[in-house]
């Protein structure tokens, strides 16, 4: 995990700035905040990124939601978290403009780098996009002190024309980034593990609608696309790269079931449906 750093006075901003903490695109971004460097009550966590080729620092299980429903959307090109908010000095501004106290270290007192969770990069019909965005529990959203902090971050990210959003999730939301995490957790840091040969047959024999996951390894299995070892593999493949569009809004895991919306045409063009 690599070991704290402190960050409680200017110096401590200097010195990250310096070692390029926050700064950067893609997978050379380096977050302001790392899981080492925050007492947390959240669950914290390292995911390696699929989609950004680096390490993410989670610091709640509402923020691994919401990175996981950002990273499997295909508008989604870059994820940077716990984004500074520089310099300094426009965060003071902001605060004193609208009359609230900027956020100070517990510590040393002095103003701390306010942080926005996520800033996103989307590639949308109009070009390159920016999406700053808040997370929150729901729990929060009626403490006043936290909606001060979110004003400042709002009005920071609007003086630039960045659109930002405050997230604070729902069930929904929840059910899919733990289907996403389920489908996507063993292609990680190996992207693909399976031949083109592979995917083409085992899409050639899936169908749309509603099938027990059993019967579709039990299907890859007698066609001869996989070993035993390795149906359920497969399909969860097939789920994390959307070769196939299924039902993410139930636990797919604990219902053992999936709802297929959509199978890609391979180069025979549509499957048999066999499964």
């Amino acid at each position: 995990m690599g070991q704290s750093r402190k960050l409680e006075t200017l110096e401590d901003y200097k010195r990250a700035l310096k070692g390029k903490y926050g700064i950067g695109e893609g997978a050379d971004y380096k977050p302001w905040l790392r899981v080492q460097d925050v007492k947390s009550q959240g669950i914290r966590s390292q995911v390696y990124g699929r989609k950004v080729r680096r390490v993410h620092h989670l610091l709640s299980s509402l923020e691994s939601e919401l990175f996981y429903l950002s990273e499997f959307s295909d508008v989604v090109i870059d994820i940077r978290e716990q984004f500074p908010l520089l310099p300094l000095n426009l965060s003071h501004k902001i605060a004193k403009t609208i009359g609230v106290k900027h956020p100070s270290h517990p510590v040393t007192n002095e103003s701390i780098i306010i942080t926005t969770d996520f800033l996103l990069t989307i590639q949308s019909s109009n070009g390159i996009q920016y999406q700053a965005i808040s997370v929150k529990p729901e729990s929060e959203t009626n403490n006043q002190r936290s909606l001060e902090k979110i004003d400042i971050e709002r009005i920071w990210w609007e003086l630039l024309g960045i659109n930002f959003k405050l997230y604070i999730g729902n069930k929904l939301t929840r059910a899919q980034s733990r289907n996403i995490s389920w489908a996507t957790s063993p292609f990680r840091e190996q992207l693909a593990i399976f031949s083109d040969v592979q995917v083409e047959q085992a899409l050639y024999v899936l169908r749309v609608g509603k099938i027990f996951i059993h019967e579709i390894c039990d299907c890859f299995i007698s066609e001869k696309i996989v070993s035993h070892l390795e149906a359920l593999t497969l399909l969860r493949y097939l789920i994390a790269d959307r070769f196939i569009e299924v039902d993410l809004s139930f636990n797919i895991e604990e219902a053992g079931i999936l709802d297929i919306t959509q199978v890609l045409l391979n180069q025979r063009g549509v499957g048999n449906g066999n499964c």
